[in-house]
């Protein structure tokens, strides 16, 4: 059976992270060919789908929401040529197309639709409950496999049984490093990456550390906060006022491979998300072997084992005196980080990838 691969997302072209996955799809020697906006999420992603010989064909248009019929011709037309069996979508726009080519091609070519839920507005709970109706019931209708990537997404769409696939996805390759490395520096340097927004909760970081700081006198631990948005001078100005603004670093929206950087200088990675349909920010640091402290959002309860390979929390005390127990007794760092680093090879895309394809039936 042969895959068309939708490798792009709206508004973003292709997308840094499905490029990740189309990548591990080629190097599996499967049946597929891709397809992608003519925009790219960071610059260099086409000119490394052509250095690397990735199937991947730019269509103009696809990720604008306009010219359906057109587009909905040119991809039958792809999928007529290329024999498609299977087509692989990441969003509801891609899942209108793929349904409206499977209905004008069908009986004499036959495709499956499988459809990868990113998210359903998890943040809002009145818009949660509205637009996980409304994605279930096109789902049921039009899709044949839906590709939940953690078991709270699965049990979220319960009601579309046994359509539900659950596979996680993969972490750059660029955070697989040959030997586990441990940053041996005084105290804790802490790192929480994410877009200062409302649900996202460095506010409760902040704060957290500043209880810690004054409860222990500890002069030598760090939290860095790296992202944009629109909360985050707010938050600079809370840190001023917590009297912490030194011990507090904003460097701003950063590139993945240096965010991986700051994880590789840092010993303890934070997410205090309110939601999270997976967490690539709770698997990277995992992957690269760091103590995770989570709330149970994601992935986080599927793969933190409470005070044994990191630390799951609800509220801004139990972080902070989280903290000050690892600050107290840092030895168990290094030990938590080497179990994490140990049983990282599960996200790894090479090794999804072969669940995806049995899958697939590629």
């Amino acid at each position: 059976m042969k895959l068309l691969f939708f490798a792009s997302d709206y508004s973003i072209g292709l997308s840094e992270l499905l490029f990740d996955q189309l990548s591990a799809i080629n190097n599996s020697n499967a049946n597929y060919i891709a397809v992608a906006g003519e925009k790219e999420q960071i610059p260099g992603l086409w000119d490394k789908a052509i250095s690397q010989g990735i199937n991947l064909l730019k269509i103009p248009g696809l990720d604008v929401h306009s010219r359906f019929s057109a587009l909905v011709n040119t991809l039958c037309n792809i999928s007529k040529k290329e024999n498609i069996g299977v087509i692989h979508v990441q969003n509801n726009w891609q899942l209108a197309l793929a349904s409206s080519i499977k209905i004008k091609l069908w009986p004499t070519q036959k495709i499956k639709i499988a459809y990868t839920l990113h998210g359903f507005r998890h943040n809002h709970p009145v818009k949660s409950i509205i637009a996980k109706t409304i994605i279930g019931c096109a789902l049921n209708i039009f899709a044949d496999i839906v590709i939940c990537m953690t078991e709270y997404l699965r049990k979220e769409f319960w009601f579309l049984g046994s359509k539900r696939f659950l596979l996680p996805l993969g972490i750059s390759n660029d955070c697989f490093t040959n030997s586990f490395e441990f940053s041996d520096s005084e105290g804790l340097q802490i790192i929480f990456p994410g877009q200062f927004r409302k649900g996202k909760n460095q506010d409760m970081v902040i704060r957290a550390f500043a209880k810690h700081i004054k409860r222990t006198g500890d002069n030598e631990s760090h939290l860095i906060l790296p992202g944009n948005g629109i909360l985050l001078n707010e938050f600079k100005t809370l840190t001023n006022n917590l009297g912490i603004e030194t011990r507090v670093s904003f460097p701003g929206f950063l590139k993945r491979q240096d965010v991986i950087e700051l994880y590789k200088k840092s010993n303890v990675a934070i997410v205090a998300s309110n939601s999270e349909t997976f967490g690539q920010s709770i698997v990277e640091p995992f992957v690269l072997g760091r103590c995770i402290l989570s709330t149970r959002v994601g992935i986080a309860p599927e793969i933190i084992k409470d005070g044994e390979n990191g630390f799951l929390f609800s509220t801004e005390n139990q972080l902070s005196n989280i903290i000050t127990k690892l600050y107290n007794d840092n030895h168990i760092l290094k030990i938590i980080g080497k179990h994490n680093f140990n049983h990282r090879n599960k996200f790894l895309w090479s090794e999804i990838t072969k669940k995806y394809s049995q899958k697939m039936g590629l």
